[in-house]
């Protein structure tokens, strides 16, 4: 009974999410799955009595079973946003405290991104597989890498726009973003040319952007990643990235050539700079270092005499 009871219940804030723009399609699958998850490992309770105790519950059993804190924190992240939406409904959480919810600490990682000559490698086993053979496939994803390469946007930003979205005339196209913030792509001629080579060999009337190879529904994340994936191992690049990292390396690859953080942070669609610096900050500090230290200018011990 409290299955179904919370199903209504989450599917009344999904609902509500996809009518208001206020998650994208990408956010509300992952949200969808981290719920699942809660419930499958609370048992059988009902979503209007969660406490403190069950979350702290669930925590612990998580843990048991080797989960990241990482992966913990986001589940949780996705009962809070239900809490949430339920409260501004007016139903009334009278054992749950959202203030006082404990959440495992996540490790600070280095910020991954692909460097100039992992980039290059990465573009050319693309081309080279064009030029082979060319395909709606091999087309439609240097367009896709092309688009998220040289906006940074989000892999479900990208999915999201229509044909008809894109602005040749002034070479941008308007999104909504994370949080329904709206923003604009601004294209450089260089991908507005793949985007227009893929549009060219597609024979569909599909309004998405990105289409299944069919032509009958918009392209998907999942589909999109098995791509990458056979890019990737072609490239033979040996660092681990995921489709996520090319926004990474969007913002570090700017941020090290002078860009200016609030610039950077508008491209990105964040809210708070410190967002911005809290991600790419050690990166880019790391990369000057580095070039701190090779420059002779800044050298103060003696060169040892050995060749």
């Amino acid at each position: 009974m409290n299955q179904a009871n919370n199903s209504s219940l989450i599917e009344t804030c999904i609902r509500s999410a996809r009518i208001t723009d206020e998650l994208c399609s990408a956010s509300i699958a992952k949200y969808e799955s981290s719920l699942r998850k809660f419930f499958l490992v609370i048992g059988d309770k009902n979503l209007i009595d969660l406490s403190n105790d069950d979350i702290d519950e669930f925590i612990i059993q998580m843990k048991k079973n080797s989960a990241s804190n990482a992966r913990i924190r986001n589940v949780i992240n996705a009962v809070k946003w239900v809490v949430i939406s339920l409260q501004n409904k007016r139903y009334i959480f009278k054992q749950l405290n959202l203030l006082t919810i404990k959440q495992p600490k996540l490790m600070k990682k280095e910020v991954n991104y692909l460097t100039d000559d992992e980039i290059g490698k990465f573009v050319d086993c693309i081309k080279q597989d064009i030029r082979k053979n060319e395909t709606v496939k091999n087309i439609r994803f240097m367009a896709f890498l092309m688009l998220l390469l040289q906006t940074g946007a989000r892999i479900g930003e990208v999915l999201s726009i229509n044909t008809s979205d894109i602005n040749r005339q002034n070479k941008e196209i308007p999104i909504i973003g994370k949080g329904s913030k709206p923003r604009t792509l601004f294209l450089k001629d260089e991908t507005i040319y793949w985007l227009d080579r893929y549009l060219l060999i597609r024979s569909d009337a599909e309004k998405a952007l990105f289409a299944t190879q069919d032509g009958q529904s918009r392209w998907q994340q999942t589909d999109a990643g098995r791509s990458f994936r056979k890019f990737k191992t072609l490239s033979g690049i040996q660092k681990k990235f995921t489709v996520h990292t090319l926004r990474h390396t969007f913002a570090t690859q700017y941020l090290m050539r002078g860009a200016g953080i609030n610039v950077v942070q508008s491209a990105l669609g964040h809210s708070d700079p410190i967002t911005t610096l809290k991600y790419y900050s050690g990166a880019v500090d790391k990369v000057k270092v580095k070039e701190m230290i090779n420059d002779k200018h800044f050298n103060f011990i003696p060169e040892s005499e050995l060749k």
